[in-house]
């Protein structure tokens, strides 16, 4: 960097952090103090540190904010440790951040010069596209922003940072309970989420919008460090369809909200273990102190975001490691320049790991350690599910199977070398049967995340270059053979294209479907509480709402949605299901009572503003529980003071010295009744700790595809069931054609590609909490029959004829386990007992194709 420049940079950084706290740019919009505050803590600090170490990462300086984000998570990250470490809040970095910023930029002057000049950088061509990429980027998660729903971890880290904030403790145990305790530790939250705190705080700016349009100024970031990543791989071009593949592929697709997720801890880890993994490429081939000091940076500030990524080089560098031994069949100059980068690497986090450890690595909630998200492929030998493959990479994961024998012949190419050993790596840890058995145990579903490590973006700029460049060799076969790569490339793309092309020219059907799911449909609730609950105030809710409380307000409250809270909270399901418990219209009120002392609940507040009921594991607050939970309390206005009403979202302040005197008995359930031996009768087990199905009808028993169909379910526990997550599938299922024929080990697929052709359904398939979770099988008692009614809308692309219903209650994770024979088989995890027959005509119209 220039002398002058850094002049005038190392001013505006040392300036800005006054002016925001200060209050003098306050007349200007949220986003651009939150900009200006980004810069001034983050992005000015990284590029001073940059400078300094006189590091530059490939293909130039228009690419080296990637870089300075990294330097400037872990400048930042060192003074929050700091405060720690001193026993002062964190919060009090913000006004002075601009003078904590007087030293990088004092080392970034003295050391300053046009540094760089003798590296290859982008062409002109490749620059424009690489920041056309970023602006769209940028455009897109401004548009949209990071969703806020209650399906994402978004009111999650919303509510830890505003914790952070009014406490002051970096690493709060009190983000959502207020009696947590160590329980409320949290491993998965490290040193960016007080950064994100610091810069609301700064810009005075409020962390929910704050989170969501971090995201519009980290993704562009995101480009950059894809298209140096690629310029290793293959120079300008590379870069260039890098930086686009990138945006379009991350996370399956610009449909899906990983890329308007870069805020989150694990996906800014991404981008920096990707501008790690560059730097690294980067010391093999320069081979001096400053690169590996910007490859030693660089990791401290991923491992700064999320100790995950300290994982993920242990994996990838050793991986890459044993692949240079292997290649070059000797421990070479390039094996020892790499194993002493990565040992600096590992030895530089290590001491930062060992803390985070001690201080908040203890497994204990069992939502989160039970096994999830595996396929057993026979007794014994389990793997993690080759879905995770399907739902964060889509089609494109296969073009890393496809490309191992290309990257094999050019594996002298370190960047090449990587992307084929990390993939091996990430199939192994994933895929091995023995790995998989050690790994889950300590990692619980974190070893799905694997599936991240594997650099997509890089993936895609060696395919689309190298065929490019065999379609203009001269050799016939080498133009036929760089054809068909890039007709399959284009194949495996085409999902991810047509999905950005829709996104893009119709962001109002995203903004549309997000909104049904989002927590600020009751912001206005949320607002009111913020303002009129009294300080401390311990709110008890439904799982989706009392989720998003924490996030909007100051408060505290009795549960979290699904696997949410911690993993060291060990208390996590009882939350839940207590929570079930105090709020079931037919609870007795010893049970509300017990529970509200349990959690020291002063609040209720009851949602009826879902446009759909949530899609929980436990239980969810459906619109008939709303209406009758409201009127159970409004009946007891003197222990319930409603404090706040909108007709569809009403809080109660609790009076406990009037709750303490009702003695009302609870009203019978409608859905239940007492066992009749002479009707029960149908006495189907679904298995060991699962209920037994005594009753079922289906009306009508003639339909047309299109209309409904009503499902009446009795169910019967012969025993006390344990508490957890039950789900149960109701299916209806028929026949193949005459002219189908498949193999008993190909059916499955063979089916969906004879509907797919075809243009009808041959099965069809909706799942649902028991009696949608008003009364869980946990509580239910061995005289009773539950009856459990569901609504199917059958699709019009039915195929006519007779037809089986199907039903089995299942006992399941959050991610789902199953069996290889599931994949293949007409017989699955979902397969039950058939139960009634239906015929299903065809539709009074015709029914569109698939």
């Amino acid at each position: 960097m220039r002398r002058p420049v850094a002049v005038v940079l190392a001013l505006a950084n040392i300036v800005l952090p006054f002016a925001l706290a200060s209050g003098a740019l306050a007349g200007l919009p949220d986003g651009v103090r939150l900009a200006l505050a980004f810069a001034a803590l983050v992005l000015l600090p990284g590029h001073a540190l940059l400078a300094a170490t006189r590091a530059l990462p490939p293909g130039g300086p228009w690419l080296a904010s990637g870089w300075a984000l990294g330097f400037g998570v872990l400048w930042m990250g060192v003074q929050v440790l700091l405060t720690r470490m001193a026993g002062a809040p964190f919060t009090l970095l913000s006004p002075w951040a601009g003078a904590t910023a007087a030293l990088p930029w004092a080392l970034a002057l003295w050391r300053a010069r046009d540094d760089g000049a003798d590296e290859p950088v982008l062409s002109r061509a490749a620059l424009v596209a690489v920041l056309l990429a970023a602006l769209v980027a940028a455009v897109h998660c401004a548009r949209l922003g990071t969703p806020v729903s209650y399906y994402t971890d978004s009111p999650d880290h919303i509510g830890t940072v505003r914790r952070m904030i009014a406490s002051g403790d970096a690493f709060p145990t009190d983000a959502f309970f207020r009696d947590a305790g160590g329980a409320g530790a949290d491993p998965r939250k490290g040193l960016w989420h007080p950064i994100v705190a610091l810069i609301s705080k700064t810009a005075a700016v409020d962390p929910l919008p704050a989170w969501r349009l971090l995201a519009a100024l980290l993704a562009p970031l995101f480009v950059l460090n894809a298209a140096a990543f690629a310029f290793e791989l293959g120079g300008s071009a590379a870069a260039a369809i890098g930086a686009w593949a990138l945006l379009l592929t991350y996370g399956g697709s610009l449909a899906a909200p990983y890329l308007r997720e870069a805020v989150f801890a694990t996906k800014l880890a991404d981008q920096l273990a990707l501008a790690t993994a560059t730097a690294v490429f980067a010391d093999l081939r320069r081979r001096s102190a400053t690169s590996r000091i910007a490859a030693v940076g660089l990791a401290l500030g991923a491992a700064a975001a999320h100790v995950f990524a300290a994982l993920q080089f242990a994996v990838v560098f050793g991986a890459m490691w044993v692949g240079t031994v292997v290649r070059d069949r000797a421990l070479s100059a390039q094996a020892k320049r790499l194993f002493g980068t990565a040992l600096a690497l590992g030895l530089s986090c290590l001491p930062y790991l060992l803390w985070r450890a001690r201080l908040s690595y203890a497994p204990n909630n069992v939502i989160h350690t039970e096994p999830q998200g595996l396929l057993t492929l026979w007794d014994g030998a389990t793997i993690v599910s080759y879905g995770v493959l399907w739902d964060w990479l889509g089609t494109a994961w296969l073009l890393f199977p496809l490309s191992w024998w290309a990257w094999s012949r050019q594996a002298k190419r370190p960047p090449v070398l990587y992307l084929l050993t990390t993939s091996l790596a990430a199939a192994i840890l994933m895929f091995c049967p023995p790995v998989v058995a050690i790994l889950r145990p300590k990692l619980g579903y974190l070893t799905m995340r694997f599936v991240w490590l594997l650099p997509l973006a890089g993936a895609v700029a060696f395919a689309v270059t190298e065929s490019w460049r065999a379609l203009r060799e001269r050799s016939v076969r080498s133009r036929v053979q760089g054809a068909v790569a890039l007709a399959a490339v284009l194949f495996l793309l085409h999902l991810p294209l047509l999905d950005a092309w829709h996104v893009l020219t119709r962001p109002q059907d995203a903004l549309a479907a997000q909104s049904r799911t989002s927590v600020e449909r009751w912001g206005a609730a949320l607002r009111w509480m913020d303002r009129e609950l009294p300080q401390g105030s311990v709110v008890l809710s439904d799982p989706a709402t009392s989720y998003s409380i924490p996030m909007m307000t100051r408060h505290w409250v009795a549960t979290l949605v699904d696997q949410h809270s911690s993993p060291n909270d060990s208390l996590g399901l009882a939350r839940i299901l207590d929570a079930r418990d105090a709020l079931d219209p037919y609870a007795t009120w010893e049970r509300t009572r017990e529970v509200t002392r349990r959690w020291g609940v002063t609040a209720i507040a009851l949602n009826g503003r879902f446009a759909e009921t949530p899609r929980l594991d436990y239980w969810a607050p459906s619109a008939e529980w709303f209406r009758r939970a409201r009127a159970r309390l409004d009946a007891q206005p003197e222990a319930f003071e409603r404090v706040y009403d909108s007709g569809d979202f009403v809080v109660y302040g609790i009076r406990p010295a009037v709750l303490d005197t009702l003695s009302a008995p609870a009203e019978p359930r409608p859905f239940v009744r007492a066992l009749d031996p002479a009707r029960d009768t149908l006495r189907l087990a679904m298995g060991p700790e699962l209920p037994t199905l005594v009753g079922a009808a289906v009306e009508p028993a003639l339909v047309r595809a299109g209309d409904s169909i009503t499902v009446t379910l009795d169910w019967r526990a012969t025993e006390r069931l344990p508490g957890g997550s039950y789900l149960v599938a109701v299916r209806v299922d028929r026949d193949m054609p005459a002219d189908f024929s498949a193999p008993l080990w190909l059916e499955k697929p063979a089916r969906k590609l004879h509907e797919m052709t075809h243009g009808q359904l041959y099965r069809f398939r909706r799942d649902h909490l028991p009696v949608d979770g008003a009364y869980g099988p946990d509580l239910w008692l061995p005289g009773e029959v539950v009856s459990d009614r569901v609504v199917l809308n059958l699709p019009r692309t039915l195929a006519p004829g007779e037809w089986r219903v199907e039903v089995r209650m299942l006992r399941q994770p959050h991610y789902p386990n199953y069996r290889l024979a599931d994949i293949f088989h007409f017989r699955d995890y979902y397969s039950g007992p058939v139960v009634s027959r239906l015929r299903v005509e065809a539709p009074s119209t015709p029914a569109r194709g698939l």
